[in-house]
């Protein structure tokens, strides 16, 4: 009689399952910690305050990216889940920084100014 890989809880599918629903709930709550610092910021956005910008990486990097490395080590998600999260991270990050800059007049190269 074959047994049923998901009927214990400690095999490597049981696991992977446990690392792709947490990634699915991280991907939430970056969400979330994005539209607060968007709340933070006045409607227009502006220049001044891109330092949300660097709060929000700094929340990334020193909280999220190391769960997310223990995540990997415990082979509750694989290097590429690893690599995709961080760049969904960093893609909101950009979001943040087009909204703030949405105002901001441009160079003649398209660089801000």
């Amino acid at each position: 009689m074959l047994s049923n890989p998901l009927s214990n809880p400690c095999s490597p599918e049981v696991i992977r399952q446990h690392g792709t629903e947490e990634l699915i709930e991280l991907r939430r709550r970056v969400v979330l910690w994005k539209e607060d610092f968007l709340r933070h910021a006045p409607p227009e956005g502006g220049s001044d305050y891109l330092f949300l910008c660097n709060e929000f990486i700094v929340e990334i990097e020193e909280w999220l990216y190391p769960y997310l490395q223990r995540l990997r080590v415990t082979e509750h998600i694989d290097t590429e889940q690893l690599d995709a999260f961080m760049e969904f991270c960093y893609e909101q990050v950009y979001e943040l920084r087009d909204f703030l800059l949405r105002n901001e007049p441009t160079s003649d190269n398209g660089d801000v100014s």
